[in-house]
């Protein structure tokens, strides 16, 4: 399902300890997947549920239980110390219910993702964290709120994150876009890594971009002076580009970096030239020298980029180079280690790259240094 990542379902886990911290800072340290040995308290929540008023304020589909070990006794700027209450759904086809408390009276209801918070297709599973950090970094804190779903045709359940920013009058905004936008970037979707996607995990007092821009520009200032210059590049179909860091020498080569589940992979390419083909999640690095050369085909999976083909050509050993009636040197070719004739090997690397679609990774003397990269990641 679009802007939807599926995970084995986990009911019962994620549980997060309460405690009151200062305007701005997360106030229950969550812990996505507690580690083996570790535990987490929730007080129990005041107020009881399945009243005519949880009803009437829940819309048609009402509140169930309260979720005890997703409840808690938080400090939320500006609102202060108050009660975070998560009740579970009143009947089969509805959805999990949050709402802030103080003293047992509700101050306010999140707002749900779906119409009158009934939800066909899928059937709630768990709420699998909570956590309330400024992610915007207003002053105010904001709401991280996680819930698994299990589909009616499959039985592996996805995971579902839900974004809400908090205001100077005590409301909490639903971002739904920003929601689905993080869940659509995200291969596992925990509070760190919604965290990361955000760029709420910074600690110094730079602007926050969104995440991959931010991680791409902290990456870019821990790796200056070890490239020449910087470019972007559309490899897969997504709307985040990759960083080519350029190498200030042959021997240096390319390296690809990827945004992938809110961080960055790295992939080392052989020499400096290597060309794409934009949208279609192919790159070719062709190069070599001393009558040893390659084509090594890559592509983007599990946000890695990764080999997927290999071509190498050249002479067993140059000092001996033997020459054809053109006078083209004669040189053995393999294609993923099996040797072949030359017409083979361009058969086979056309079957699976385009060079009439290819463009070039980057020109020369048309790349950035790492000053206007960041410049042009802050103006994207």
């Amino acid at each position: 399902m679009e802007g939807r990542k599926r995970v084995l379902l986990a009911v019962g886990m994620c549980l997060f300890l309460s405690a009151c911290g200062k305007p701005g800072e997360d106030v229950v340290q969550p812990a996505d997947f507690l580690e083996e040995g570790t535990q987490a308290k929730a007080q129990p929540a005041d107020k009881e549920s399945g009243s005519d008023q949880d009803t009437a304020a829940s819309g048609d589909a009402g509140r169930g239980d309260v979720i005890l070990d997703q409840s808690f006794d938080v400090s939320l700027s500006p609102l202060g110390d108050v009660r975070f209450v998560s009740y579970a759904p009143a009947r089969p086809d509805a959805d999990a219910v949050f709402a802030v408390e103080r003293d047992g009276a509700e101050l306010l209801e999140l707002e749900g993702m779906r119409e009158r918070n009934i939800r066909t297709g899928d059937t709630f599973g768990n709420v699998e964290a909570v956590s309330f950090p400024d992610f915007n970094r207003d002053g105010y804190s904001d709401i991280i709120i996680i819930c698994s779903y299990l589909p009616e045709d499959g039985p592996e359940a996805f995971s579902e994150v839900r974004l809400y920013e908090g205001t100077s009058s005590g409301e909490f905004l639903f971002q739904k876009e920003l929601s689905e936008e993080a869940a659509s970037a995200l291969a596992d979707i925990t509070v760190e890594s919604v965290k990361r996607f955000l760029g709420a995990d910074r600690t110094d007092g730079d602007p926050v971009q969104a995440g991959w821009q931010q991680a791409y520009i902290d990456h870019i200032g821990e790796h200056q002076d070890i490239n020449d210059g910087f470019a972007l590049i559309y490899l897969d179909g997504d709307e985040i580009p990759e960083l080519v860091e350029i190498g200030d020498c042959e021997a240096s080569g390319c390296r690809i970096v990827v945004f992938s589940d809110g961080g960055l992979k790295e992939t080392q390419l052989y020499r400096l030239y290597f060309s794409y083909i934009e949208k279609e999640n192919l790159l070719c690095n062709s190069d070599g020298h001393m009558d040893v050369y390659y084509d090594y085909v890559y592509c983007i999976r599990d946000g890695e980029l990764v080999m997927a083909e290999k071509g190498d050509y050249g002479a067993p050993d140059n000092a001996k180079l033997q020459f054809d009636g053109n006078g083209d040197p004669v040189y053995d070719y393999y294609w993923n280690g099996e040797k072949m004739t030359k017409e083979e090997y361009e058969r086979k690397l056309h079957a699976v790259y385009d060079p009439e679609k290819a463009r070039d990774g980057y020109r020369w003397g048309e790349y950035d240094s790492a000053e206007s990269m960041i410049e042009k990641l802050r103006n994207l």
